[in-house]
């Protein structure tokens, strides 16, 4: 973005003061400044001419356009030069350099012969006088220039362009801002007079006819306004508009596409001009189907339902704030002008011009979504600089408005110490109402110590709206120089540690890390219709007042039903796969509701071989789990079967010490069949996790290694598979020798030479001492005792 000094000079003097002065200002107390620069123009000698004839040559120019020989009047001398601009024509008024001008690059203009026609002279583009890059035509002046007048009478030779600013676009519109940069602060920077922007009154119109206009989408447009005027709408510009439009890089066109962008620059508020002849009734509405709109570039451009359009009656005009359409674009012929100034809604526009790949200058200032009432300033000041250029228009219609300008201002009240807090400084309270009052705010400062604020309606909602922003606003004209850096006074106290979050972290980790589950996580409430086949009908159910269903109004009382639903949308397309939740559920309570957290998963592997296996598999990650969570170790042991998913014989329950604290199972049965009917072997687990306990850094133990040499002996054991392992294991842990150091289970063994309906389970048993070496009665009588134990026990060695 750039501002030039030129035309910031219309509203605040800034003469004497240095540009590296200004930018460094601008810097420390708005927005960040990457550098300025001299525009240097080459307008000396240059001056207004007539064309009074212009005759074809045959020959072409450099850019391939046919040459033209024109005879031009510079206010009693005449020359004559060859041209080759697309756009001369008798009777325009254009920039002439005779021989002896210097133009841009220090060519110097001299008499000489181009196709074969004597040419004594330039008449410039933009490009040659140093306005711009545009080269395409003819530098094109107001016919009310005298011929003979020097150029520079209205081009000065030179203008500051401060460049690359770093703002958001959130200008002031009234009084004052001007070309990308917020006018009222730049004067209480400098402590100018600021002057203000004039504007026509436009009640002067109110006797008129309104003019026909609806607005159908009301969030997609909170506002617009418009007026039909007659005006000779491709005049020429000013100079003085052409100039600063093109020191900031606009190309110009005609009086009417000219004064639009120059209010947008000012203002950043976007209008649009249609050629009324073309345009009867506005309605602002979607699109409200698919279909295509040429814009104003000649592209056809595909729309989409939502897309918010600008209608004549039933024919779309323009693309609501983005670009206008090619119908009705204002044409050489155009005497009778509709003016349009409107407020989009910035996430509509951004939306149609991100999709269209249509960043237009107009899209980029809606998008950050501009104070409604620069609907009605920028018509007003449009018209003023009309009446400014000296072509004459006539009113044909009122100023026509439709939704709300939100032209009051908003209140705001800072409480007591609120702003010293903010700012970190204390600034005397009347410092801080004569910023205020600078930047066009109400302020006034209250005995108990409030500032009660005004926030003008050019102020962006979204810009101001809260006690931050003031002080923000202050703060940029005080000086953020004036404020010494310093350390926050912090009383320094342990951090706290939520020790339950870090405990489900570790689950996490462990879970997907070592024991290859994937996290997931489901809705928080119930499809009823699942529940069924499941045949699950829980009782203290929390009942959603507004479900996203009529199916999925009760809250999760388990996470098993929903971690169940996933296999078989998942079994499609893996042969195994571990799934895990780790979740909130919800359970109705004796005089409320009561919220906790769950831990549960489910393993699935196709085919029905190697059950145990896999059951053992993800018993053995949820001892990992006790074990990591550095308390008493998991436990498992056969219970009584409550849930649809508990199938008796094929399930245990978790215990830590005498706590149970969840289920470990094997689908069978009716649930087997709802999950997976087609086969397949589902093991799940459920764990209430806020009665699980644990440490976040468990308590290191260290059992220093024998000093003597000890023994193991192995011993394979018969067990009725019905019974299952965890059975086994419980007999085992009635056991006890003071020989006996460790058990620890090798392997299982099913295969041929059993007997009908038996396992093969083999341990191995560590035996040893502390203060000596086992003699070999100790070790015969470990075994002895084994064999005795497994005898009263009534199970049989392989």
């Amino acid at each position: 973005m750039k501002i030039s000094l030129d035309w910031i000079s219309d509203f605040v003097d800034l003469a004497g003061i240095e540009a590296e002065t200004i930018a460094d200002r601008l810097t420390l107390s708005t927005a960040e400044v990457e550098g300025y620069e001299v525009l240097r123009r080459s307008v000396e000698g240059v001056l207004v001419a007539k064309v009074k004839s212009v005759k074809p040559l045959a020959a072409t120019g450099e850019g391939g356009h046919r040459l033209s020989l024109a005879e031009v009047d510079c206010g009693g001398r005449r020359f004559t030069t060859v041209c080759g601009a697309p756009n001369v024509k008798a009777g325009m008024t254009a920039p002439f350099a005779p021989a002896g001008v210097k133009l841009v690059g220090d060519r110097e203009i001299r008499v000489g012969e181009v196709a074969g026609q004597r040419s004594e002279g330039v008449l410039c583009s933009p490009m040659e006088l140093g306005l711009s890059r545009w080269h395409e035509g003819l530098l094109v002046c107001p016919d009310s220039l005298q011929p003979g007048e020097p150029l520079a009478a209205g081009i000065p030779a030179t203008d500051i362009i401060v460049s690359r600013i770093d703002v958001t676009s959130e200008f002031d519109p009234s009084p004052r801002p001007v070309a990308t940069m917020r006018l009222p602060e730049l004067a209480a920077i400098f402590g100018r007079p600021l002057k203000p922007l004039p504007m026509v009154d436009l009640s002067r119109f109110a006797g008129l006819r309104p003019y026909p206009l609806t607005v159908d989408d009301a969030d997609g447009c909170p506002a617009y306004g418009c007026i039909e005027f007659d005006v000779l709408a491709a005049a020429p510009s000013p100079l003085v508009i052409q100039r600063r439009l093109h020191a900031l890089g606009q190309r110009t066109f005609n009086l009417m596409v000219d004064l639009t962008n120059y209010v947008m620059w000012e203002l950043a508020q976007p209008m649009h001009a249609f050629d009324a002849r073309h345009v009867q009734a506005i309605r602002v509405a979607r699109m409200g189907r698919e279909g295509t709109f040429v814009t104003l570039d000649g592209q056809e451009r595909r729309m989409l339902p939502d897309d918010l359009l600008i209608w004549n009656e039933m024919e779309p005009v323009a693309l609501a704030g983005v670009m206008g359409g090619l119908n009705s674009e204002v044409e050489e012929s155009t005497g009778r002008v509709l003016l349009e100034s409107a407020n989009f809604k910035g996430s509509r526009i951004r939306r149609t011009s991100v999709r269209l790949d249509l960043r237009s200058e107009s899209a980029q200032r809606f998008e950050k979504n501009q104070p409604p009432v620069n609907v009605k300033l920028a018509i007003a000041r449009l018209l003023r600089l009309v009446e400014e250029s000296g072509v004459a228009y006539q009113a044909t219609s009122s100023f026509t408005l439709a939704g709300d300008l939100k032209d009051g201002y908003r209140r705001l009240t800072l409480m007591p110490g609120q702003l010293q807090k903010m700012a970190g400084v204390e600034i005397p309270s009347d410092r801080v109402v004569e910023i205020l009052r600078s930047l066009g705010f109400e302020a006034s400062y209250q005995a108990d110590g409030r500032f009660e604020i005004g926030i003008p309606p050019h102020r962006s909602e979204k810009d101001i709206s809260i006690p931050p922003d003031i002080a923000e606003e202050v703060l940029r004209v005080y000086g953020y120089g004036k404020i010494e850096p310093r350390m926050p006074a912090t009383p320094l106290k342990p951090l706290y540690v939520n020790q339950r979050l870090r405990l489900e972290h570790k689950a996490r980790r462990l879970l997907a890390q070592s024991h290859r589950f994937i996290e997931v996580h489901n809705y928080g409430w119930m499809d009823d219709r699942w529940l069924a086949q499941l045949g699950y009908d829980p009782q203290d159910a929390l009942k959603l007042r507004n479900p996203s269903t009529q199916h999925t109004r009760r809250l999760r009382t388990t996470l098993m039903p929903n971690l169940l639903a996933l296999v078989p949308q998942n079994r499609t397309h893996r042969d195994s796969f571990r799934l895990f939740e780790l979740g909130h559920v919800y359970r109705a309570a004796e005089g409320g509701s009561s919220e906790t957290t769950s831990l549960a998963g489910v393993s699935y592997l196709e085919g029905t071989s190697g059950l145990e296996e896999h059951f053992r598999s993800v018993k053995g990650a949820l001892e990992d789990l006790g074990r990591m969570l550095g308390r008493e170790p998991l436990q498992f042991s056969p219970a009584k079967a409550e849930l649809p998913w508990q199938t008796d014989g094929h399930w245990v329950a978790i215990r830590q010490g005498q706590r149970a604290v969840g289920g470990l199972g094997v689908l069978a049965g009716l649930v087997h069949q709802a999950v997976v009917p087609e086969g397949g072997q589902v093991v799940w687990f459920e764990i209430p996790f806020d009665e699980v306990e644990g440490t976040v850094h468990p308590e290191l133990t260290y059992s220093a290694p024998p000093v003597y040499p000890g023994s193991w002996q192995d011993f394979s054991l018969l067990w009725d598979q019905a019974q299952g392992f965890v059975a086994l294991e419980d007999r085992l842990n009635a056991f006890a020798h003071p020989l006996v150091m460790r058990r620890e289970f090798l392997y299982a063994y099913k295969g041929k030479g059993l007997p009908p309906g038996k396992a093969s389970y083999t341990w191995r048993f560590w035996i040893g001492a502390w203060d000596h070496t086992l003699a070999s009665d100790e070790i015969d009588g470990f075994r002895t005792a084994m064999l005795d134990f497994l005898k009263s026990q009534d199970i049989a060695m392989r």
